[in-house]
């Protein structure tokens, strides 16, 4: 038999039996070595031996599936030992062997024991006959075709060598990584492109827990198309059928499809909640996905989602419509518009757009995790940006729809700003120019009987700035003028002039060094840095007490605020200042692993004028000095880390406010995190009611290799009560997965939207289930775990 054309054989039979498992995923044991036995336990039972399978009692330490989680065992391949056996089969020569080898005529026959080896590759059968006038071989009785990964079985077989074209028939399909197994009354290949599975079956799970299978009458799998198409296919759950249908269109490839998906299923408020959706391929650039959705107790509904891309921009347009909610007799639907915009080099555009019929649409009909339904407000803006030769414009509109109890936020319709930004040359002046211009309009206007002022902002500051730097420090003297006005509409009603305005200049002076040393601890080269930082800023007081606030707000005061030129968000109030900050830093960095592993940062602000520019409400501040504030970063190893930033009052002796966390993901997969918040009744620069002690925690704890458990819970110890509680569980094996996790959280119901003075309780029970290399029902699990326990990742 010709070597190429004994290649061609292999190869036709490769792809048949990878055709049957191509749905299933590479798993993480993929990435493990390979381990291969010279011969099976005589224990072993042999339908575990008939497909290579070895429990982990039976695997030494280095054949485990440590990264297959919830596996008890692997695929193991018997060892290649023939010669020449690690080549490639083009490469190698060919060995045929038998008990009997005739040749008569144009016909070459073996029987008994036929093995014909080439590199690689190995066939095995009991008879083998090769016609020289039509290029076909036969082979029959316990035919084994192995290649590394790869185990192929059949009785019989017949192959055209020339055109690659055939059949077998009982056959048996082992793919050893991804664990993926199939079998076939006959496997057909009857023309190049095409492959024919006559009564087959394919299931990811091992031989000694087959929990599903999924069966076909005929499966047709066309590779020009990229498409495959099943009849007669059913799912059994223990050999007991659950899912039915008499004809499927499925991918075979990466290309996309007109198709159906994996349905969803959930359960909301005692209600069965169930989403078929359907995928069509309307073009390259573009497709569409009808959800058609059930819910007990509200009736039927209908998801769409449409992404279009052209060489200019991508969209994505998602809506929900539920005519007539049977529950409360309205109409629901949901509209959201996302887009992303490079028209070139210099222009780029965004939109981001939600919203929905009604304010309790997310709490109704959201089979989400209680952040999506506890949120407060929906993002409409969209955006045009400009930038050319150290300019930048932008021209944004931006509103927002509120659904919940809580004020409405000021809309931008819309704002116009140009930014200078500095090529940042050192030892050379660096201008600064910054203009804005926003219209503000609100819902609860005055002019319609509300209490909400509105008007227009323009902002514009000017400035320059001379950076000097060298390895062992830094000054930068920065001076800049900043002006703010208002064009206001009914002024008078809010008691306010109609045309407000203030400018104050600011000059500062920002200067710092760097010192280190070499240190030796623990039998390992060490560095310390000393980084003292100062930084002096004064800027005029102008009374701005007549001026609104539409945006603003006080920055969160820690150890970077010391060194910002303002403290205050937005452009509605120019800050005075007579102060300077002095802090240092330290750091302690390992040479040997290249990391840094400790940082400790202390700093302070000390004021020679009271801060007598404050947002409506706020009272001047009158101190001589700012808190201490102190940042930590602790980082012993990579997978356990420590922070802590705290805001001490030096007089007093007291914390006003802190904030500590820790975080470990242990070399088990252990994810524990825990934090603690506390901020001080009253502070200088939280004006707070009451104090805040807040305590959080969460962890994900696998039992063993199939159990693993999530628990998260955030607790108010001033009220004496838990915020949030979550709790999980997941099971897998090599064959299935289920999660289920119970969320419960305080209903935000007070006006600033937060859940400090809220009393009603959400609470959501999700369900995740998955046939590994299959699909599954739901990623709500996956998509709350990921929210709420920080650095949680799915194994699938």
């Amino acid at each position: 038999m010709p070597a190429s054309r004994h290649f061609i054989i292999s190869a036709l039979l490769l792809a048949s039996g990878l055709a049957l498992g191509q749905a299933a995923p590479t798993q993480s044991c993929a990435t493990a070595p390979k381990p291969t036995v010279n011969d099976f336990p005589e224990t072993l039972p042999a339908y575990y031996k008939h497909w290579n399978w070895l429990p982990n009692e039976y695997l030494s330490d280095s054949q485990r599936c440590q990264l297959e989680p919830g596996c008890e065992g692997r695929f193991v391949e018997p060892a290649r030992q023939w010669e020449g056996a690690n080549s490639t089969p083009i490469e190698a020569p060919l060995n045929v062997s038998a008990n009997t080898i005739e040749s008569l005529g144009n016909k070459a026959t073996m029987s008994g024991l036929v093995e014909l080896r080439k590199g690689s590759l190995s066939l095995d059968a009991g008879y083998a006959q090769y016609d020289r006038s039509n290029s076909t071989v036969v082979l029959r009785d316990n035919v084994v075709l192995r290649q590394p990964g790869v185990l192929l079985r059949g009785q019989y077989a017949r192959i055209d060598t020339n055109l690659g074209l055939g059949e077998i028939e009982q056959a048996e399909i082992l793919a050893y990584e991804p664990g993926a197994r199939g079998s076939a009354g006959r496997i057909s290949r009857p023309n190049t492109t095409t492959f024919v599975l006559e009564k087959a079956s394919y299931t990811q799970c091992t031989p000694d827990k087959e929990t599903w299978s999924l069966h076909a009458d005929e499966i047709e799998l066309n590779y020009e198309s990229g498409r495959g198409v099943a009849r007669g296919t059913s799912i059994r759950i223990y050999d007991v059928p659950v899912f039915y249908s008499p004809y499927l269109n499925f991918p075979v490839d990466d290309r996309r499809a007109t198709g159906f998906l994996f349905p969803t299923f959930g359960v909301a408020d005692g209600s069965l909640d169930i989403s078929m959706p359907y995928y069509i391929n309307l073009a390259p650039n573009y497709d569409l996905m009808l959800a058609p959705r059930f819910i007990e107790q509200r009736g039927e509904a209908l998801e769409t989602e449409f992404r279009y891309l052209n060489a200019y921009s991508e969209w994505e347009i998602n809506t929900g419509y539920l005519p007539n909610d049977q529950k409360e007799n309205i109409d629901r639907w949901l509209l959201g518009v996302q887009e992303q915009g490079f028209i070139n080099d210099q222009v780029s555009t965004e939109i981001d757009f939600t919203r929905v019929s009604d304010e309790d649409y997310f709490t109704d009909l959201g089979l989400a995790n209680l952040a999506v339904k506890r949120s407060t407000h929906l993002k409409q803006q969209a955006a045009v940006h400009y930038r050319a030769n150290n300019w930048l414009s932008s021209l944004e509109v931006q509103r927002y729809q509120t659904i919940a109890t809580v004020d409405d936020p000021y809309q931008k319709l819309p704002q116009l700003s140009l930014n200078y930004i500095s090529p940042a040359k050192n030892f050379a002046l660096e201008p600064s120019i910054a203009f804005e211009f926003t219209d503000f309009a609100h819902r609860d206007p005055i002019s319609e009987g509300g209490s909400n002022i509105t008007g227009q902002r323009f902002y514009g500051d000017a400035g320059v700035s001379l950076p000097m730097r060298w390895r062992w420090g830094f000054i930068e003297p920065a001076y800049k003028t900043r002006h703010v006005a208002y064009q206001l509409e009914d002024a008078q009603s809010a008691g306010l002039e109609e045309n407000p305005a203030a400018s104050s200049a600011q000059m500062s002076v920002d200067a710092g060094m760097y010192f280190e040393r070499p240190l030796e601890f623990q039998e390992q080269s060490w560095t310390q840095t000393l980084e003292p930082r100062v930084f002096y800023r004064y800027a005029e007081y102008e009374d701005q007490g007549d001026q609104p606030d539409f945006d603003s707000s006080a920055l969160t005061f820690t150890y970077q605020q010391l060194f910002r030129d303002t403290r205050f968000t937005g452009r509605d109030r120019l800050d005075d200042a007579d102060q300077v900050a002095v802090g240092v830093s330290s750091r302690f960095i390992n040479n040997d692993i290249g990391r840094e592993i400790l940082t400790v940062s202390v700093g302070q602000l000390y004021y020679f004028d009271d801060g007598r520019v404050q947002l409506p409400g706020d009272e001047e501040r009158r101190s001589s000095n700012s808190d201490v504030a102190t940042q930590v970063r602790f980082l012993p190893r990579d997978n356990h880390w420590f922070s802590a930033d705290l805001l001490l009052d030096a007089r007093q002796g007291m914390i006003n406010q802190s904030n500590l966390s820790y975080h470990l993901r242990s070399d088990s997969n252990v994810l524990f995190n825990i934090g603690y918040t506390f901020r001080r009744e009253g502070n200088q620069f939280g004006g707070l009611e009451s104090d805040v002690r807040q305590a959080e925690a969460s962890l994900s704890l696998p039992i063993n290799n199939q159990w693993k458990l999530f628990v998260k819970t955030q607790h108010d110890f001033e009220n004496s009560r838990s915020v949030e509680n979550l709790v999980g569980a997941e099971y897998q094996n090599c064959c299935w997965l289920t999660r289920i996790v119970f969320q419960s959280a305080l209903e935000p119901d007070d006006v600033l939207g937060s859940n400090v003075g809220g009393t009603e309780r959400d609470s959501a029970i999700l369900v995740e289930f998955q046939l590994k290399g299959l699909g599954g029902l739901g990623t709500a699990v996956s998509n709350t775990l990921k929210e709420s326990i920080f650095g949680y990742q799915s194994d699938e």
